[in-house]
């Protein structure tokens, strides 16, 4: 994998009253394949930082927006404006099936980078757990965040 952009993230959750935001800055990559553009990334887990799992995020042509994450806390999240989708979420104590409600969706792509923002609620047996928020922001880097040069010479 080619990365050769600078993906920022950041993600906020509302909960009954309160609210967590994480924030994430690391090397992607971009491309287009067919109708569709797709940005890859790797995410470290928390409890042991020498592993790593891949999350790659996918535009359709219709600003469907679909987050697939590896690792032991998989998923794969259809994120459609004014749509419910069922998503199963994995984790090392088992599975569990959770609704996802779109509220908004605005997609600003194009071959250099762009944004992405996505509003979204989560509901297990139908009642709310959390409304979203899901902000990326990705283009061309100089060098990779953790310093190495990603440039070549011609």
């Amino acid at each position: 994998m080619d990365e050769k952009y600078l993906l920022s993230v950041c993600g906020k959750q509302y909960v009954n009253g309160s609210s967590d935001k994480v924030e994430l800055q690391t090397n992607a990559a971009y491309v287009m394949r067919g109708d569709s553009r797709y940005i890859t990334y790797k995410e470290y887990d928390p409890q042991d930082p020498e592993k790593h799992y891949r999350t790659t995020v996918k535009v359709d042509k219709d600003n469907v927006v679909t987050v697939i994450k590896g690792g032991n806390m998989s998923h794969n999240l259809i994120l459609e404006k004014g749509e419910r989708h069922r998503c199963e979420y994995r984790t090392p104590y088992g599975t569990m099936t959770l609704g996802i409600f779109t509220e908004s969706v605005s997609v600003e792509l194009d071959d250099n980078g762009g944004s992405i923002s996505v509003r979204y609620n989560i509901d297990i047996e139908n009642e709310l757990a959390s409304t979203n928020e899901l902000t990326l922001h990705i283009k061309e880097a100089d060098h990779n965040v953790n310093g190495t040069d990603n440039s070549t010479e011609a």
